[in-house]
């Protein structure tokens, strides 16, 4: 890519230190060479910026916890590029996952382009779909200084002339500085020691993760018990790799950054499937609380507290959520219903759930979309469902269990040849060889229904989930039919093993 260098744009002249020398008497310049908005994408509402994929404008997350640039499977579907097999793999916390290569005519991060066709990987396996195009991660974003300001939504980059021996705070709060320590792996993300409970731990700033994390493996290290009778199980988190990954959330007596500490805090755990996560990822709830700098030349980190909850797990709605949702961000809106429809710890109320879920779908939320085409099918409204999961797939051509419930809808309004038809496509399309392909082998009459329930899951960790999964939508496929008498013995064999509630759509939806 382009260097940032090439921006002609005007000096920083640090406020509090304008007569600032460094040990070779030089006074310090600090330069400011871009500067991007910030939004919220995604349902787990991830820092993005604008971007452009061969001339088609991009959703690009922000993530100094990726050791490169990468397209999504959503990204490539919906330009249909053509995808080039390689043999290389990628890790995140959810395990591995197969690159694809496509090369590109253009691309570019807001107004930094990248000239010329090119090459970038695509990963194949997320655990949910992401609600962007491409990651643009630590090599790009770190090049130069970098700074991200969640509270500002704004990312800025710096450089320095004379600058080695100067103190880079140019802040009106006081900042502590963090020397960088060494670096696992390729990437240029810095690695530094926070004390977790007194005790050294090696941390990284992850901008791509919605909160601060710690690893099964460090927290076992430092005397930390996620089976304690304070800790707590919070359900499945998910990243690169098609692995779903447990979480905990754990009481921590003392955490120190520099010369920052705070006490008795939540912190999150996660079984991390990659050997390469360092002991603490620092989050997106951490930096909403701090301004953060990285200083690369001088191999720093500067931290200044800016005030709120820094591990905040509020009830409810978080503040900035709401806002943003009130502000007209679409993903926020969404995020919203489903807090009002599942009450998450502000009570279920269906008429705000609606509410909220109509105003992301007005705006052509594509998970929206989806969400409320699922309800219209329960509701018997099959010709809206249709219209509705049609549209969301083209936005969102690498949802695996869409076209499965799109099929349904298509059998229950009378278009089951059409229904064969799409589902096939998409089975092709998006290369299926892990979950749910043993379901759509049954829908599409390869196998049969024992087959694909004794396929599902079989040694992997979400073994459970998938199964109840799989139960329901084999259920829809018989209800889609108006065969009630196949479908009844596996809506009770769900409520019997999977809950309550299991076999309704959205609740097996969320498995």
């Amino acid at each position: 890519m382009r260097g940032l260098g090439a921006a002609a744009l005007p000096l920083l002249l640090l406020p509090q230190l304008a007569q600032a020398q460094d040990g070779a008497g030089s006074q310090c310049n600090y330069a400011e060479i871009a500067q991007l908005p910030l939004r919220y994408a995604g349902t787990a509402l991830q820092p993005a910026v604008a971007g452009v994929i061969d001339g088609v404008p991009a959703v690009m997350l922000v993530d100094t916890g990726a050791d490169g640039n990468y397209l999504t499977m959503t990204a490539t579907l919906k330009r249909d590029l053509p995808l080039r097999v390689t043999l290389s793999t990628v890790r995140g916390v959810g395990g591995k996952s197969r690159l694809y290569s496509a090369r590109l005519k253009d691309f570019s991060v807001g107004p930094i382009s990248s000239p010329g066709r090119k090459e970038l990987s695509i990963i194949k396996s997320m655990g949910a779909t992401p609600g962007y195009d491409a990651i643009v991660g630590a090599p790009f974003l770190l090049q130069a200084d970098f700074e991200i300001d969640l509270h500002a939504k704004q990312i800025k980059f710096f450089r320095g002339q004379d600058c080695d021996h100067t103190p880079l705070n140019y802040w009106e709060q006081p900042a502590t500085d963090v020397p960088f320590a060494r670096t696992r792996g390729h990437s240029p993300n810095p690695h530094f020691t926070v004390l977790i409970n007194g005790k050294e731990v090696e941390a990284m700033i992850d901008t791509g993760a919605s909160s601060t994390v710690m690893t099964l493996d460090a927290a076992t290290r430092i005397g930390i018990d996620v089976k304690a009778p304070d800790a707590r199980l919070l359900g499945e988190g998910s990243g690169i790799g098609a692995k779903r990954i447990a979480r905990w959330s754990v009481p921590v007596q003392s955490f120190e950054i520099g010369t920052e500490k705070v006490g008795n805090v939540r912190l999150g755990v996660i079984d991390s499937q990659s050997e390469y996560t360092p002991d603490l990822l620092l989050g997106q709830d951490f930096l909403r609380a701090h301004h953060v700098l990285f200083a690369m030349r001088q191999q720093k980190l500067y931290v200044a507290y800016i005030g709120g909850d820094i591990f905040g797990h509020p009830a409810g709605i978080a503040p900035w959520v709401r806002a943003e949702a009130e502000g007209g961000n679409a993903d926020a809106q969404f995020v919203l219903a489903q807090a009002y429809l599942h009450g998450s710890g502000m009570g279920h109320d269906a008429r705000q759930y609606r509410a909220w879920l109509d105003k992301a779908v007005a705006q052509d939320h594509a998970e929206a979309k989806l969400t409320l085409g699922r309800q219209y099918y329960t509701e018997g409204k099959y010709a809206q469902a249709v219209s509705l999961l049609r549209a969301a797939l083209d936005q969102m051509p690498d949802e695996r269990l869409a076209p499965l419930w799109l099929y349904n809808a298509r059998v229950a309004n009378g278009e089951t040849e059409l229904a064969a038809r799409e589902l096939e496509t998409a089975f092709k399309t998006q290369d299926y060889d892990d979950w749910p392909a043993p379901v759509v082998r049954f829908y599409l009459g390869k196998e049969s229904a024992a087959q694909a329930l004794a396929e599902t899951g079989q040694g992997s960790p979400s073994a459970h989930r998938d199964s109840c999964a799989a139960t329901a939508l084999l259920a829809d496929w018989y209800e889609a039919r108006g065969d009630k008498a196949q479908a009844a013995p596996l809506h009770a064999d769900l409520r019997a093993r999977c809950g309550a509630g299991a076999d309704t759509p959205q609740k097996a939806a969320k498995l």
